[in-house]
């Protein structure tokens, strides 16, 4: 295996979030904007909301976006949740926290170091770019869109557009609805189980993304880089 059978795939698949955005980052700021709000004027302690808006996600995400609901009713139904845990119902105030998490999630969206370049690049030499992730199809449009990078997606499929999860069989329904052999496309993703092993049940080329470790192109059962950079380096100078 050599960094340039990667590179020399005429598909380039990318996991969303935490793999080409900083995802969690932008997501907790988010929510301690929420947990803010709701202490101002209850003065319900933030470390507690935060222990109990965690219950609440580790329920909530279980299905992993399969059930074809858009982010609205899932942010609603989760910050309801958040709310009535702690004797409170009052629907103004959920309406409120909904566009203090949609704001402060778009003021604090932030692309990988790297992310933009490599998808200009890999549009400049004609490779085909899709995205599969999962999360609300609503939500995961409305990111690529405010991230500035949809013009250089080709295919974004989500998990809850198709109705399965990555290790439900998603991969697999991709490469059939969209016509793409197995052999033709690498995929990358943070995530060792949901990504990489999920991938390469299908026959698929997969790496993980990991910035904590080095990256590593010598066997194809263990791929992974640690920056986009790399990638990028390899398809314009081929080394």
């Amino acid at each position: 295996m050599s960094i340039q059978e990667i590179v020399s795939k005429s598909w380039f698949g990318f996991d969303l979030d935490d793999t080409l955005h900083e995802f969690r980052r932008a997501s907790a700021n988010a929510s301690v904007r929420v947990f803010e709000t709701i202490h101002a004027s209850n003065q319900i302690s933030i470390e507690i909301l935060r222990s109990t808006y965690q219950d609440i996600l580790r329920s909530a995400t279980a299905n992993a976006f399969t059930d074809g609901r858009t982010s609205s009713e899932y942010r609603r139904e989760r910050f309801g949740r958040l709310l009535q845990a702690h004797g409170l119902i009052d629907d103004a105030l959920l309406g409120h926290l909904l566009e203090v998490y949609r704001d402060s999630l778009r003021e604090n969206l932030t692309l990988k170091s790297g992310a933009l370049h490599l998808l200009q690049t890999l549009q400049g030499l004609g490779k085909k770019v899709i995205v599969i992730t999962e999360g609300p199809a609503d939500a995961q449009e409305w990111t690529v869109q405010e991230l500035g990078i949809r013009s250089y997606i080709d295919v974004l499929v989500t998990t809850n557009k198709v109705g399965k999860s990555k290790v439900d069989g998603l991969f697999g329904v991709v490469l059939e609805k969209y016509g793409i052999a197995a052999e033709d496309i690498v995929y990358f993703g943070d995530n060792g189980i949901r990504d990489v092993r999920a991938a390469r049940e299908e026959g698929i080329l997969a790496v993980l993304y990991d910035e904590k470790e080095q990256s590593w192109f010598y066997d194809a059962s263990g791929l992974r880089v640690n920056s986009w950079a790399v990638i990028e380096k390899v398809l314009v100078h081929g080394e």
